[in-house]
């Protein structure tokens, strides 16, 4: 699963024109503004956030077992489709892509991960960790990381206020 999670960030990279070091300047979201915290911060912290729930998951023992392979893959890939939502204008600001105007990023990030040969629970979480999800049934990995995305976004857009 390794390869194909490689390779959906690879495809997603270069469809969004975007290099490796773009990552550290890219901003998580376009929903905070002038947000500092950038996509590849963002990921690996929502990343480790569901690691960390999953080590402690263990106390509700085998009849509540989490595929920790699903989880990390849905936390790496829950915003791949952001690489192809956002695109530099003329002036360097990023702003949404024709694609990202038209498909938002779970949608494209979903498509991504079924390309690759990704496991449907896998593209099951990357589609349904946003608002997109809301009101659908999200399994137990996707509810974890919508949790942690969330909690990640909604924490961080509390200190626009205070900054």
């Amino acid at each position: 699963m390794k390869q194909q999670v490689i390779a959906a960030c690879t495809e997603a990279l270069e469809v969004g024109g975007w290099s490796l070091n773009d990552l550290d300047t890219l901003p998580f979201t376009l929903l905070i503004p002038d947000t500092l915290i950038s996509y590849r911060t963002h990921v690996r912290t929502v990343t480790r956030m569901v690691i960390k729930v999953y080590q402690e998951w263990g106390v509700y023992g085998e009849k509540f077992t989490l595929n920790k392979d699903y989880l990390i893959a849905g936390a790496l890939l829950h915003d791949v489709g952001k690489l192809m939502e956002y695109e530099k204008n003329a002036k360097g600001k990023t702003q949404k892509s024709e694609l990202g105007r038209n498909l938002r990023h779970p949608f494209s990030g979903c498509a991504l991960a079924v390309k690759h040969g990704l496991p449907s629970e896998v593209a099951h979480i990357i589609a349904n960790h946003a608002k997109e999800g809301d009101g659908t049934l999200r399994s137990p990995e996707a509810v974890i990381v919508n949790k942690c995305d969330m909690l990640n976004f909604d924490a961080l857009k509390a200190f626009v206020g205070m900054i």
